[in-house]
């Protein structure tokens, strides 16, 4: 069997699809506008205030306000700039402001809040307000002093106890020590090798030494190994002055003045490590 046409009577186009559509859509907006008008004419909460009552929260928000800024400007003002004004802003009254003021500007340091308030009458809780500008006196640790280190006999654990010394440059002082036979004077210290010159600059006022624990060498018989070990010697000029030694037979401190190769200054070094007794 054929399907038949509904007949031409009930068939739309695609334009007259459109037209109904838009009516349609027409019709339900011209039914909501009575809906839409009913719900924004029922009247809301109207919160009212008189004038009274908009200058008393205007005046509690602007002294809200200017108190929070004043405390955090105050926190920061370090006693010795205080004003009464700056004490008035953290609470106290202009009576008990000047009398606290007097105190800080006469040189007075209290340890404690208590101590201030026995001293000014003010009660301790209102003196709480001033805490976070008022300094109170903190008590200074005095720093030990390191103690006094005898140069010529001393270990690396004396000399590390000193300021800015550590074990290295303790070993190398000691080493250096040892080397020469003893110090017969602070600042040969500064001599050291490898070491901060300064650092060793500023430890000398806690320094002493005993020229007497200087280990001197027998010059009338020392052999070339000992000369040349010397770090005020070297190795030619330890042969020179056995080299004089064999001709004197025995060495006075004027025999040395004549060895060229050895300087004013480098004698003058040496002399006080040479022993010329026999």
């Amino acid at each position: 069997m054929r399907n038949q046409s509904p007949g031409p009577w009930v068939s739309l186009n695609r334009s007259e699809y459109a037209g109904a559509f838009f009516m349609l859509l027409l019709a339900i907006l011209l039914a909501l506008i009575p809906t839409i008008f009913d719900m924004q004419s029922q009247p809301g909460v109207i919160y009212q205030t008189d004038s009274a009552q908009r200058a008393a929260l205007m005046a509690n928000h602007l002294a809200a306000t200017d108190s929070f800024f004043k405390k955090k400007k105050n926190k920061f003002i370090p006693w010795q700039r205080l004003k009464a004004g700056d004490l008035e802003n953290m609470g106290l009254s202009a009576e008990d402001a000047d009398r606290v003021y007097e105190k800080i500007k006469m040189g007075h340091h209290y340890a404690s809040l208590a101590e201030l308030s026995s001293e000014t009458g003010i009660d301790t809780a209102v003196l709480k307000n001033v805490v976070s500008i008022y300094s109170f006196r903190e008590k200074k640790i005095e720093k030990q002093k390191p103690e006094i280190v005898e140069l010529n006999s001393c270990d690396t654990t004396a000399l590390i106890a000193l300021p800015g010394i550590g074990s290295k440059t303790a070993q190398r002082i000691i080493r250096f020590r040892d080397a020469l036979g003893g110090f017969y004077r602070k600042e040969q210290i500064l001599e050291t090798r490898f070491t901060d010159t300064n650092t060793l600059r500023k430890i000398l006022p806690d320094l002493t030494l005993n020229p007497n624990l200087i280990k001197k060498i027998p010059i009338q018989t020392a052999n070339l190994e000992t000369l040349k070990k010397h770090p005020y010697l070297s190795e030619r000029q330890a042969k020179v002055i056995l080299s004089f030694r064999e001709q004197h037979k025995k060495l006075n401190e004027s025999m040395l003045k004549e060895i060229k190769i050895i300087s004013a200054d480098e004698l003058a070094k040496i002399l006080p490590y040479l022993d010329f007794n026999e």
